[in-house]
């Protein structure tokens, strides 16, 4: 797949990001938009990632601006389908595994903990 899909699901609670292809800098603008538009509509924000096939820093980095910007809102950020093997092998060679969360993380929340071995 070329490209990058973004599905967008709202319910009261919360909105999710149901993402399919790259996450990778050529599609970051259009990510980090879904992402403000999600901060700026609700209380719970649930990236999927299940169906990703190429993740690069950018995406991480992304994921992990989203989840300090929520924090900071007092909102909930979260992901799903940290198991594909293509998301959980960029996590750990970008070495965003983490046993304890950055000095930013003052709710431990960090969506980066526990993943990686």
């Amino acid at each position: 797949m070329d490209g990058l899909t973004i599905e967008r699901t709202q319910t009261d609670e919360m909105f999710g990001l149901g993402l399919e292809g790259e996450l990778t800098i050529p599609f970051a603008g259009e990510f980090r938009d879904a992402l403000l538009d999600a901060l700026d509509v609700a209380g719970r924000i649930v990236v999927n990632v299940e169906k990703v096939c190429t993740v690069d820093l950018t995406g991480l980095q992304l994921l992990c601006s989203a989840h300090r910007t929520a924090a900071a809102r007092e909102k909930v950020f979260g992901l799903e389908g940290v198991a594909n093997p293509a998301f959980a092998e960029a996590v750990n060679l970008a070495g965003f595994c983490r046993h304890v969360g950055c000095v930013r993380d003052a709710a431990k929340t960090c969506i980066w903990m526990g993943g990686c071995e």
